[in-house]
């Protein structure tokens, strides 16, 4: 991935803070909070403060560049959108990898929700268990 083409595509403006983050979050396999974006970025760009990494977190994802993920524990977590259009996850709970699914179950349910009249306007899923790694190391 080059970060400046990725922010020059959706009109934005390059700048290091933005090249930061994505080289923080595509270095990372697991999806990320804010906080642990700062904690990574601040190594880059020392004297970075954590209100103008949330801002131009809110700024990618407004413009498609990063997916937001909201796990049942509370908080938000951030990923780089791996393609056009939706992806679902798996996600480690030890851990915190992330895997794309490549596979969208609403396409199964949307027929039975059409069945019964229902017109459903988005849809997200997430999964949580345990990876490979985890699930050998006990749980």
């Amino acid at each position: 991935m080059d970060a400046e083409k990725l922010l020059k595509a959706q009109q934005l403006k390059v700048t290091p803070q933005r090249k930061a983050i994505l080289t923080v979050l595509q270095n990372s396999d697991a999806v990320l909070s804010a906080q642990d974006i700062f904690a990574e970025v601040i190594k880059i760009l020392p004297g970075i403060n954590f209100s103008t990494v949330y801002r131009n977190l809110d700024v990618l994802l407004a413009k498609g560049i990063l997916c937001r993920i909201t796990p049942d524990s509370g908080g938000v977590l951030y990923e780089l959108r791996m393609k056009e259009g939706h992806h679902h996850h798996v996600i480690c709970k030890r851990c915190g990898t992330s895997m794309p699914l490549e596979y969208c179950p609403m396409e199964d349910i949307e027929t039975k929700l059409a069945e019964r009249g229902f017109t459903p306007t988005e849809h997200r899923f997430e999964i949580y268990g345990y990876c490979q790694k985890c699930s050998e190391g006990g749980e």
